[in-house]
């Protein structure tokens, strides 16, 4: 092929690489970057970034020096396009979504993608996880009954004051050791025992990004001990159509890897004008929880107090950690 127009190809492959390039460290450093990845995949954006850069140095390199089929052993499996109809085609894949990266504005997930893929209020994995441990629960008390009346008699003073408490849930324990056999009670491990501990501590319980998930989950599987509690947290306003004027659920979509693995989590809100809070709004809630029962399980409302509009956060999305209850 003529030299001069290898060179035009080698121009144009090094403009996609740097476009790219560009691209990608626009995004880190507008701090949008987490708007498509989540936190824990950023490192290798960076070295991903380096690579880039390496790459687009070498194709500019070219531009000057120019290749040869000894570049490596591929001798014709490298071809460039050979009409203009095919260069366009083939480059016209790279440069369109680079243009798109620039032009189109940054967007958050909301409502109409929560719409397609549906919201959890009461997840399915928290009412198996609650139904093996009810299940659990009466085998072992099954067996209790089947053994002899000599070996019962030393734990009924216990069984009845466990009974007694699971009866009187807003009694305040008077430290974290009470607090604890509260929630042990349940068989949901130390994990869940650790984050319904510290959020039952706080006079209001403060859902924000570092405990979303695990503390929604917590107080669904404690649904009945968090009932009366206040909370306060932060999200968007989604509606379901079946949804009356005075609900509406404040939700955030918590991603894995990256926004295409996203799923929408929330709390039921309820309040006299409600409905004048916009779809995809961002506010902050506060209120009391109320339980409720829907088919079948326990499941927690918020009715609100307070509702103000607020500033979407940088990182709009939530992730799950394993250090949502920090020591105390």
């Amino acid at each position: 092929m003529d030299q001069n127009k290898l060179k035009r190809h080698h121009l144009m492959r090094s403009l996609i690489l740097a476009g790219i390039t560009a691209l990608l460290a626009y995004l880190i450093l507008s701090e949008t970057l987490s708007h498509y990845l989540a936190p824990r995949l950023h490192m290798f954006s960076y070295v991903t970034l380096g690579i880039l850069a390496l790459l687009t140095i070498v194709s500019i390199r070219q531009i000057f020096v120019g290749s040869s089929v000894y570049d490596c052993d591929c001798e014709e499996q490298h071809k460039v396009p050979r009409t203009p109809m095919g260069s366009l085609l083939v480059y016209g894949l790279f440069v369109l979504p680079i243009v798109m990266g620039f032009v189109m504005p940054d967007k958050i997930l909301g409502s109409d993608v929560a719409e397609k893929r549906g919201i959890t209020l009461l997840s399915n994995d928290v009412r198996k996880l609650a139904d093996a441990t009810a299940n659990a629960n009466a085998t072992e008390n099954e067996k209790q009954t089947a053994a002899p009346k000599e070996d019962a008699e030393p734990n009924v003073e216990p069984k009845s004051e466990a009974i007694s408490q699971a009866a009187t849930p807003q009694v305040q324990a008077t430290n974290d050791e009470q607090l604890r056999q509260r929630f042990s009670n349940g068989g949901f491990g130390d994990f869940y025992t650790d984050i319904a501990v510290f959020l039952h501590k706080q006079p209001v319980i403060k859902l924000n990004d570092k405990v979303f998930l695990d503390g929604l989950t917590t107080m669904e599987l404690y649904a009945k001990e968090f009932a009366g509690k206040e909370l306060e947290t932060m999200g968007f306003v989604y509606r379901q159509p079946d949804f009356t004027k005075q609900q509406f659920v404040v939700a955030r979509f918590s991603v894995t890897c990256c926004t295409a693995d996203s799923s929408v989590y929330g709390v039921l809100v309820e309040k006299e004008d409600a409905n004048k809070w916009a779809k995809d709004s961002w506010v902050k809630v506060r209120g009391k929880l109320e339980l409720r029962q829907v088919d079948g399980y326990d499941m927690l409302v918020l009715k609100a107090s307070q509702v103000e509009a607020v500033s979407a956060p940088k990182d709009p999305y939530v992730y799950y950690s394993f250090e949502a209850a920090p020591d105390n």
